[in-house]
């Protein structure tokens, strides 16, 4: 067949499978929002690889760059698109939200000053600074257009970003894989609006901006972009706690590898110390006038870390209850072979290019991505598994492009050396199968890492459990009438403290700036006996009961 021909075939196959893939998930999220029980994930997962063919050409041509462009809307806008209800939900993005809405109303930043967990948040202002002035500006509902206006600067910046550091360390072909491994990344916060999204923006521009520096000549261009990566590292001390701390840890050990007699004179081309120094300078100056009271938190609980690391007996019995409670053992496996299975490849991939002088700072950033990312799988016993669950999305930025660059080598035909053995009609069938065997393996490897991954995200997990293990704060038990409630409560609440349970802690804290606190996933369950009616008549908490007697929506919160 001309090579013309082939090529159009390979595209209209490529597409016919990703618009299948859409279609399928079409169906699985009318399913879902329809509340159509037992809807299988792996058939979910199976139509986001589908939805992702034209990523996966890139093993026998470079993909045409629109054909790649809706498998990456539709990978970056998940979250919104699985809204159970139209509005913000999950733990973290309403209090964002909350964060958010709170500067949209006031105009002005107030570190410290907002109610609940947003309080923690408020510390960090950069990114929802940004979002409160496009609220403020375009008068948009802001429990709506908070879904979107992250997410959608997320997938701006990112795929362009993870694209360009693969296109710069190997190519092209290599570039577009990169896009597709990341796109598998194993966080449990992939693509929900949280700080650590714009952290990880800002990431992605400051390991690019190295990468730039390190191919740039002395002179005005060099001085440049030293400036552009002073300007984007910055704005990860003020975005995000954790990607501020894993940061400086990738450069410091950045700087430690570097300094290996292998790699000593062939990975920089610029002096790395003093941008270390700027970094770890600001990020110090910031802690001490800002956020010392949060840092003083986080070294009590790095302290537990440790505590735990060193004395295996003090572990608590459900330090991680939560941790894959929700996934079958099968499902817990592929999650564990696809975060494993990823650096496993990205490290044969650094042996075979570390003695490379053109990809040596890139070797470099990726010994310290996966070792990263093996030092912290470790805390998922400690009851922190949040940081290896989230480490993905910092360390891929490196990994993707050696794991993408393997496979590629992998996916080359070998010489058939047992043509000589055998009749040449036997012998050329062989050999053609013998070419289509190695991608196809490549192929099939992709897509099984790519799956696993999407494994772990947790914007879109409450649609396949079982209601035996919902919490109380599940998106699927509140939507619109959340707004309502938590404006009944803010007008018959006035300044009142509020204990109760997660639930009164999303709507009444999330959405309505009232004092909650968390007492129990169950507190209601004796309001009626004597000892709570007692005690809570001689305290200052406001306990949320069905409103019977009170004007206002005829429903129990917390119960």
């Amino acid at each position: 067949m001309p090579d013309r021909a082939r090529t159009a075939l390979l595209d209209l196959t490529t597409l016919a499978v990703c618009l299948m893939g859409f279609l399928g998930l079409i169906a699985i999220f009318s399913a879902m929002k329809a509340g159509t029980p037992g809807v299988p994930r792996v058939l979910y997962l199976l139509f986001l690889a589908m939805v992702c063919a034209p990523f996966l050409s890139a093993f026998w041509r470079v993909p045409k760059a629109p054909f790649l462009l809706a498998p990456v809307v539709a990978m970056f806008l998940l979250y919104p698109i699985g809204a159970p209800h139209g509005i913000v939900y999950g733990r973290d993005p309403i209090f964002n939200f909350a964060f958010t809405d709170s500067v949209t109303k006031t105009g002005f930043w107030q570190p410290g000053g907002v109610s609940g967990l947003a309080d923690t948040y408020s510390l960090y202002p950069l990114g929802n600074v940004f979002q409160a002035y496009i609220l403020r500006t375009t008068k948009w509902p802001a429990e709506v257009a908070f879904l979107w206006i992250e997410c959608v600067v997320r997938m701006l910046v990112i795929p362009p970003a993870v694209y360009a550091i693969g296109r710069r360390v190997f190519g092209v072909q290599v570039g577009v894989l990169s896009l597709f491994i990341y796109m598998g990344t194993a966080s449990i916060l992939m693509n929900v609006p949280v700080q650590q999204g714009v952290g990880t923006i800002f990431i992605a521009l400051s390991l690019l901006t190295l990468l730039i520096l390190n191919e740039t000549r002395a002179g005005p261009a060099r001085r440049v972009t030293k400036i552009l990566f002073a300007l984007v590292a910055g704005a990860i001390v003020l975005t995000h706690h954790l990607s501020s701390y894993i940061f400086a840890g990738w450069l410091v050990g950045l700087w430690l590898v570097t300094n290996w007699d292998a790699l000593r004179r062939r990975a920089l081309s610029f002096r790395l110390s003093p941008l270390t120094l700027y970094f770890l300078g600001l990020l110090g100056l910031y802690i001490v006038t800002v956020t010392y009271p949060i840092f003083l938190v986080h070294e009590e609980s790095f302290s537990i870390v440790v505590q735990r690391l060193s004395s295996p007996e003090s572990l608590p019995s459900t330090a991680t209850p939560g941790l894959g409670r929700t996934f079958t053992p099968i499902e817990r496996v592929w999650l564990a072979g696809a975060v494993l299975g990823i650096l496993g490849i990205a490290w044969r991939g650094v042996l075979i290019y570390r003695r490379s002088r053109l990809h040596a700072f890139a070797v470099a950033n990726a010994i310290v991505a996966v070792i990263l990312a093996f030092a912290t799988i470790p805390l998922l016993a400690t009851g922190a598994e949040f940081v290896p669950l989230r480490i993905g999305e910092y360390s891929n930025f490196f990994v993707g492009p050696f794991v993408a660059a393997t496979l590629f080598r992998r996916a080359r035909p070998g010489p058939g050396r047992w043509a000589r053995f055998m009749p040449p009609s036997v012998a050329t069938s062989i050999e053609r199968a013998s070419n289509w065997t190695p991608v196809g393996a490549a192929v099939l490897v992709s897509a099984l890492l790519f799956m696993g991954g999407n494994l772990a995200p947790q914007a879109l997990r409450l649609y396949f459990d079982d209601p035996s293990q919902w919490n109380t704060d599940t998106a699927l038990l509140f939507g619109s009438d959340s707004l309502r409630v938590a404006n009944w409560g803010n007008t018959y609440f006035d300044a009142s403290r509020v204990w109760g349970d997660h639930l009164s802690i999303d709507i009444f804290s999330g959405f309505g700036d009232a004092r909650v606190y968390f007492g129990s996933s169950y507190i209601f369950k004796n309001l009626t006996s004597p000892s709570p009616t007692r005690r809570w008549a001689s305290s200052p908490w406001t306990p949320i009961s069905p409103p019977s007697t009170r004007t206002g929506p005829s429903r129990s919160i917390g119960s």
